[in-house]
């Protein structure tokens, strides 16, 4: 298989199994040749996650069943930790980490062309069992659909890729609404809110959902842009 230059592996590394990769798409739908799906990249690519990658930005490439695979963790806490691996390893790739957006890093795992590691936090509260590998796994999104916010458009569900970004939203509007009466969380997967969402030619909004990045990517970002 050739890649593009951007994909090309920096170094082949080793993984001992593989899970299913997330490729849930319907043989009957392919939202990315849909008309929504720009417009819905766009807006999932405004949600950093994150990759390994060499001191030219290239993301370390795995090999899984002979094949590469760019891993991209949606937990930077996760990535840190496969970075310092990493630097361990091979120091002569000057590895850091960069941020991707979601909509090209979730194409891309549909081609088999990368993994999303969701966070196990995520997944433990989305309902997966204790100890189960976060790698392969559907990445859970989660929303309280009693709660909304203004936009241009009218108003629209928060969907959050944290859970405890989203527990502490639904804490704060539960403390100031209606104690009493506390609000539901649900959890929803990426590949269905896709397949829902793309063959929306106004993009998400329009349906009445924004998404909210992890607030721990977005203080990594400002943490490492400095003052």
């Amino acid at each position: 298989m050739h890649a593009s230059a951007l994909w090309r592996p920096a170094v082949s590394l080793l993984l001992a199994a593989r899970a299913p990769p997330p490729r849930l798409l319907s043989a009957a739908v392919d939202p990315f040749s849909t008309a929504g799906w720009p417009a819905l990249q766009k807006e999932l690519d405004a949600m950093p996650i994150w990759s390994v990658a060499n001191e030219q930005g290239q993301p370390l490439q795995y090999e899984i069943d002979g094949n590469p695979i760019a891993l991209f963790y949606v937990d930077v806490e996760a990535a840190k930790k496969e970075l310092a691996k990493s630097q361990g390893q091979f120091p002569e790739l000057n590895c850091d980490l960069i941020p991707v957006g979601l909509g090209g890093a979730y194409k891309l795992s549909c081609e088999d062309k990368a993994l999303i590691v969701p966070g196990t936090s995520e997944l433990t509260a989305a309902g997966a069992p204790a100890g189960v590998p976060a790698m392969g796994q559907p990445l859970p999104l989660f929303a309280c659909m009693e709660m909304s916010r203004d936009s241009d458009t009218g108003p629209v569900l928060p969907l959050f890729v944290s859970y405890d970004d989203c527990q502490a939203a639904v804490d704060k509007a539960t403390a100031a609404d209606a104690p009493e009466e506390p609000l539901e969380i649900v959890g929803l997967s990426l590949p269905s809110v896709v397949a829902k969402l793309a063959s929306v030619t106004e993009g998400s909004s329009a349906l009445g959902f924004a998404f909210v990045p992890p607030s721990a990517s977005t203080a990594h970002i400002l943490e490492y842009l400095g003052p």
